[in-house]
């Protein structure tokens, strides 16, 4: 059974990403999974996380965006994390700016069904602890972020 560990890599994490909006964030975001051989179509990927994005808000609130990219382009699954420099604009269930992206990357035929609902709700879990969120937010780097999320020891 996949663990959270199994998809958190310092590679596809920034802490501190300087964006000015939701499109930005998600085509950096992409560009580091393509560049680290999580996808390998960064316009194919992008465009379906917008598809997924039009079925309903990401924006979990509290500052979270969970966005998905459930693609044929993804060859691995990961979850590309960021914390961003300054808050953006998206759309969100409090209807508040986000600060953090966790972005799913699965393959739409191979993990979906499987990895990425099991991945989501481990995420989600993790996402519904304030004193979590708290840290994440203040990390500074991304071994730090990995530990937090993971519960494991630097």
């Amino acid at each position: 059974m996949m663990q959270l560990k199994d998809v958190l890599d310092e590679r596809i994490i920034r802490i501190g990403l300087d964006v000015k909006d939701k499109n930005e964030a998600l085509n950096r975001l992409s560009q580091l999974l393509y560049e680290n051989h999580y996808i390998d179509n960064v316009d194919e990927f992008v465009k379906d996380i917008y598809l997924r994005e039009a079925e309903g808000v990401t924006g979990i609130g509290g500052g979270i965006a969970i966005p998905h990219g459930k693609s044929l382009s993804a060859k691995q699954p990961g979850i590309a994390i960021a914390t961003l420099k300054a808050p953006i604009q998206w759309e969100t269930l409090d209807e508040g700016d986000v600060d953090t992206i966790f972005l799913f990357c699965v393959n739409a035929d191979k993990d979906f069904g499987r990895n990425h609902m099991l991945l989501l709700s481990k995420v989600a879990a993790k996402l519904a602890d304030d004193e979590l969120i708290h840290k994440i937010r203040k990390v500074s780097s991304c071994k730090e972020m990995i530990s937090y999320l993971t519960g494991e020891k630097i």
